[in-house]
């Protein structure tokens, strides 16, 4: 019996690295794992469900809400939303360059992706959790900050 049995976590960014690891670490311990992403999410829900695991794909841009709309009607149809992980982001496919290189489309496109587009998940989500009595949220952010990379 896992520690999540019976919940339901929504994973955005899921498609590959550090997501698709948490997705599957959330279905390790008995969550039903949505995961989601602009990119393709079948190599991530595989990796679930041929570890035993449950879980199901949907594309979702975190700043579209009607994509969003749609997460949380696919999140109650696999049983409510317990779990929210807001890891995604855009970053590894920045170039890294001095601040004043960045030009107006790549910085707005930072800022409505990793700023902007984790506040319209949060009110997507939270009128679900407040219905269903609660749920978990963890918002996943960058250490570059604390140490200023080149």
């Amino acid at each position: 019996m896992g520690r999540l049995d019976n919940k339901v976590a929504v994973v955005t960014g899921a498609a590959q690295g550090i997501g698709a690891l948490m997705a599957k670490a959330l279905a390790a311990e008995g969550a039903k794992v949505l995961v989601t992403d602009v990119q393709d999410t079948a190599k991530a829900v595989k990796a679930i469900t041929d570890a035993g695991g449950v879980a199901q794909g949907l594309k979702v841009d975190i700043t579209s809400n009607d994509d969003l709309k749609g997460m949380v009607e696919a999140a109650n149809a696999m049983g409510g939303l317990d779990i929210m992980v807001n890891n995604a982001a855009i970053f590894a496919s920045l170039t890294p360059k001095p601040f004043f290189e960045i030009d107006d489309d790549e910085f707005d496109a930072v800022m409505r992706v990793n700023v902007r587009g984790l506040h319209q998940v949060m009110r997507a989500i939270v009128p679900t959790m407040i219905k269903a009595g609660g749920g978990k949220v963890v918002n996943i952010a960058s250490g570059t900050f604390y140490y200023g990379p080149p």
